[in-house]
């Protein structure tokens, strides 16, 4: 048998059964991704609305899975460390839901997989000024606060209100988890406010279902608008993960479900426009909104 040229047939086949793989696998996932007649109908409506766009639509849109997820409150004495120093007179107090610790210059909030901290002259050090110092002491404060948030990943910094906001969030699978947060507010004072959420994942559930395109959720955006006060505005970023649904009840040691969500990003908009993917409706988010009501507390 002449092996060389056996060798060069095999080598053949294996090229030709690839491509036929890839080019299987592009017609059959094709309904998954947007065309480019979609995203130009996008872009025409954008501007028909006065709405700009400084980013791109998402492409694919695959189904996927709920997440499954339990919601944990943190120990108290593990708090008291966190947000405490050593010696500092801290009184507890316990009202429904909520455990409130409270010290001279702080005061701490912690309900179910919540925590509102603030402390108005502001804690720990800035070693420098700038974006730069307000990272490395949100940094150094959040590894104290626990394994919980060791895989958390700085997102964004915005300067507002004469300060840094800083805002860390978990990564599951490659899929940002927009209800497992950590947003710092900083000034020249250090920590003013610490607004956090956090669930225990305990991974993906049920089978996979279909996601409405990026296109259709803004969409969304656009046709939510009815009293005409989007005009002027630019969609500055969008990104896909699991958030809450709404109507999800928050009781400790329960496990709930997280959906898929699109988040979109507008310029000067303290808080992103979310869009239930399975559904392709709105939702109302509050997390970004509560830390900047906690900011104005402190100030």
């Amino acid at each position: 048998m002449d092996w060389k040229r056996a060798k060069k047939i095999i080598i053949l086949a294996l090229i030709i059964l690839n491509a036929a793989l890839f080019f299987t696998n592009r017609y059959y996932n094709s309904d998954y991704r947007l065309t480019q007649a979609e995203e130009e109908a996008v872009y025409k409506l954008l501007y028909q609305n006065g709405i700009g766009i400084y980013t791109e639509l998402i492409e694919d849109y695959k189904p996927m899975k709920q997440l499954d997820v339990t919601v944990t409150s943190p120990d108290v004495d593990e708090l008291k460390s966190m947000f405490f120093d050593d010696g500092e007179n801290v009184e507890t107090e316990v009202e429904f839901d909520q455990v409130i610790l409270r010290s001279y210059s702080a005061r701490l909030t912690a309900e179910d997989s919540k925590l509102s901290y603030v402390c108005p002259t502001g804690a720990g050090e800035l070693s420098g000024v700038g974006k730069d110092a307000a990272k490395r002491l949100s940094d150094s404060f959040i590894k104290k606060m626990g394994d919980s948030y060791s895989e958390y990943v700085l997102d964004r910094i915005t300067y507002k209100n004469g300060g840094y906001q800083l805002e860390y969030y978990e990564y599951y699978k490659g899929y940002k988890i927009f209800c497992n947060y950590c947003i710092f507010f900083i000034d020249d004072s250090g920590i003013r406010t610490i607004e956090s959420e956090n669930y225990d994942i305990n991974g993906f559930t049920e089978e996979s279902r279909d996601i409405c395109a990026s296109s259709e959720a803004v969409l969304t955006y656009i046709y939510s608008d009815k009293d005409g006060n989007n005009k002027g505005k630019f969609i500055e970023d969008m990104e896909i993960g699991y958030d809450l649904r709404e109507s999800e009840q928050i009781v400790e040691g329960s496990k709930i479900r997280l959906v898929p969500c699109y988040c979109i990003y507008m310029i000067n908009d303290d808080e992103p426009f979310i869009v239930y993917a399975y559904t392709n409706t709105a939702k109302n988010s509050t997390q970004t909104q509560a830390a900047d009501t906690a900011a104005q507390g402190a100030q």
